[in-house]
């Protein structure tokens, strides 16, 4: 894992203590549907079904989706939880910003 992979975890791992983080590929899907979603992050080691869901619904619904360099227990693991984590999305702008800026990332 490299420096911006893990300085892009630590920084979703603030967001899961500041309980703005939504877990998991259908709390994912929900919160773009809803527009609650401003930023969204997807573990590498996924399926590609699962890839190619999060990937569509993030074009449909305007978020550009941050594919880590991490797998799903590694996300897991950063944002707290037990177990293997597919995707997370972040819910405040203000951290989406920082997020997006740690991915290197501008957000539009």
């Amino acid at each position: 894992m490299t420096d911006g992979t893990c300085r892009i975890l630590r920084t979703l791992g603030l967001g899961a203590k500041a309980g703005k983080l939504v877990f998991g590929t259908e709390a994912v899907c929900d919160a773009l549907r809803n527009g609650k979603a401003a930023a969204v992050a997807v573990a590498s080691g996924n399926s590609e079904n699962t890839l190619k869901r999060l990937r569509d619904k993030c074009f449909f619904y305007r978020v550009e989706p941050v594919v880590l360099d991490a797998t799903p227990t590694e996300l897991g693991h950063a944002v707290g939880k037990k177990g293997t984590v597919a995707a997370v999305a972040v819910t405040d702008p203000s951290l989406a910003a920082s997020f997006l800026s740690a991915a290197g990332r501008i957000q539009q």
